[in-house]
């Protein structure tokens, strides 16, 4: 796996974080591919439209940090993308810490996340 793919989907979350501070969307629509599913956390399963209807209603202050410990094992077209962010919502002044796994799938020429899941760190 060249280390210029887990550079290039380390960015790809970078701007996926960056645009969950932001009002709006921003990179989202084209980073997730069209049957993307999201499972987070607390066990929710969102698809793709719903995803961007709820992070564009975010009201609270949220800020990000990571992705940080980011493996990526490339089979051909598709990539699987293990690693770990902090999620702070305000005003709760304790970081979510969170581990994750993504599938993204390369089509014409570009990047784009199938599937994504987190767990929150409790221990």
């Amino acid at each position: 796996m060249p280390d210029d793919l887990a550079e290039t989907l380390s960015a790809h979350y970078r701007d996926w974080f960056s645009a969950l501070t932001r009002a709006g969307t921003g990179p989202l629509e084209s980073l997730l591919a069209e049957e993307w599913r999201y499972t987070n956390y607390d066990g929710l399963l969102r698809g793709k439209e719903e995803y961007l209807a709820w992070v564009s209603g975010f009201s609270d202050p949220v800020s990000f940090v990571g992705p940080y410990d980011v493996e990526v094992r490339r089979y051909g077209d598709i990539a699987v993308v293990f690693g770990g962010y902090q999620v702070l919502h305000e005003p709760d002044p304790k970081p979510l810490e969170l581990r994750f796994t993504g599938v993204w799938i390369r089509r014409a020429e570009r990047w784009q996340c199938l599937l994504h899941h987190n767990s929150e760190v409790t221990a």
